[in-house]
């Protein structure tokens, strides 16, 4: 409740309210500014944030195409037989065939990845000890710029560049 407290001296007289308790909580004005300053922080974070997920999903995409093709090379030891790591245009995936009887692996490349039409390969194939049949590169355009792996004839070693 507030209180009237009056005083002064001969020339002037002055009355004022004073509060009597202790205030709790928080203005409408601070509320709102603080809200404003978070809305700031979040504007400017979110679309970094977005690019930062994209680069992790091309990042783990090209670690698992690197083991597809090392599990196709060790699978044709192992099976000996032909295995194959086909790249389909179409539906912006690849699939890993190891045999005709089976259901081949089908990965879907991200939406920020695709195989472009540079490339001089379209698969990567395997024969039955190991080796790769043909060598060439695979194009990739990411939101980074392009990538590329580059199959080599032998034992079809595979490298993985910027």
């Amino acid at each position: 409740m507030p209180e009237w407290r009056c005083g002064g001296n001969f020339n002037r007289r002055y009355c004022v309210i004073e509060k009597t308790g202790v205030a709790n909580g928080f203005t409408l004005i601070e509320m709102l500014l603080v809200l404003a300053v978070l809305m700031t922080v979040v504007s400017i974070a979110i679309p970094s944030y977005r690019v930062h997920e994209a680069r992790q999903e091309e990042k783990r995409f090209f670690q698992l195409l690197l083991h597809d093709i090392y599990f196709a090379q060790s699978e044709s030891y192992r099976l000996e037989s032909s295995v194959m790591v086909a790249f389909r245009e179409s539906n912006q995936s690849y699939e890993v065939v190891t045999s005709l009887l089976q259901q081949p692996s089908v990965r879907k490349l991200p939406k920020t990845v695709s195989l472009k039409k540079t490339s001089n390969l379209t698969e990567i194939y395997y024969g039955k000890n190991g080796t790769a049949s043909k060598s060439g590169t695979l194009r990739f355009e990411t939101s980074t710029g392009e990538r590329t792996l580059t199959v080599y004839l032998g034992k079809g070693r595979v490298v993985l560049s910027e």
